[in-house]
């Protein structure tokens, strides 16, 4: 969770949906994965297979098609791997609540962006604050521990008519 002000691109949110219920994605991964760990096992069982013939041209078509089966094997391992969780950032400036994905080598992907006026409903107890999106879905749950950052929210939120 991050409580920031910076100014962020929000020119392209991202296509794909933040939470799935059903497994589709986990069974596409899993499929992956499969199909990667396949590929890599069947290039080394290529050149381990009895009887294979040891002809030069025989050889080179082995190596070719091994290597393509070990770099697309691991390919389909890597591609396979889980996405990594969104972080929350609240923007008590702009009154906007953010979920972004930060990948290793990328820009931040913002997965959704939901503005304060725009929450159906928002409610805290204690130091924790849980935020549902305008088509009444949850969105967040911030535990905040700054006291100022915590009182700027309630603030933001009570401005727009969100809280009591």
């Amino acid at each position: 969770m991050t409580a920031t002000a910076g100014f962020v691109d929000v020119k392209a949110l991202a296509v794909e949906p933040v939470g799935v219920v059903d497994g589709g994605r986990m069974i596409i991964r899993g499929t992956q994965r499969l199909f990667g760990v396949s590929l890599t096992i069947a290039a080394i069982g290529l050149w381990l297979a009895p009887g294979a013939s040891w002809e030069s041209d025989v050889m080179l078509f082995k190596l070719i098609l091994s290597i393509t089966a070990v770099i697309a094997g691991l390919g389909l391992v890597s591609a396979s791997a889980k996405p990594r969780a969104p972080e929350v950032e609240i923007d008590t400036i702009r009154r906007e609540v953010r979920l972004v994905r930060r990948q290793r080598g990328t820009a931040a992907e913002i997965l959704q962006n939901c503005a304060f006026a725009d929450l159906a409903k928002a409610e805290y107890k204690g130091s924790t604050v849980r935020l549902w999106d305008a088509s009444g879905a949850f969105l967040a749950e911030a535990n905040l521990s700054d006291r100022t950052a915590f009182s700027s929210l309630i603030a933001g939120l009570r401005d727009v008519g969100k809280l009591a």
